[in-house]
C-alpha cells in the first residue's frame, strides 16, 4: 500500500503526517510512506489544494484534517490480504 500525503510543511500538514506514521504502526500492513511538495504531481492527480492524502492512487481527502481514527479506517477499507506482511 502506498500513501503519499501532498502538503506544505504546515501545521495541519505535519499532524497528518504523524497520524499516518502513527496508523502505520497499529497495523499489519506492507505500508510505504511518502511526503511531496511538488506542484506538478499534485496537479497530476488533479489536487489544488493541501494538506490531501492519496492512498494507492485514489484521492482520500483534500483540505481535510484527517485524524488518526480517519487514516485507519481508510487504510483498513483499502486494505486486503495480499498487503499484509
Amino acid at each position: 500500500m502506498k500513501i503519499i500525503l501532498f502538503g506544505t510543511g504546515c501545521d495541519s500538514c505535519r499532524e497528518i503526517a504523524h497520524n499516518i506514521e502513527t496508523a502505520m504502526r497499529m497495523v499489519d500492513y506492507n505500508i510505504t510512506f511518502e511526503k511531496r511538495s511538488d506542484l506538478h504531481q499534485m496537479l497530476s492527480y488533479g489536487i489544488k489544494s493541501t494538506p490531501s492524502v492519496v492512498i494507492n492512487d485514489q484521492i482520500i481527502s483534500v483540505s481535510e484534517h484527517l485524524s488518526l481514527d480517519d487514516i485507519l479506517a481508510f487504510i483498513n477499507a483499502i486494505g486486503s490480504s495480499e498487503y499484509r506482511n
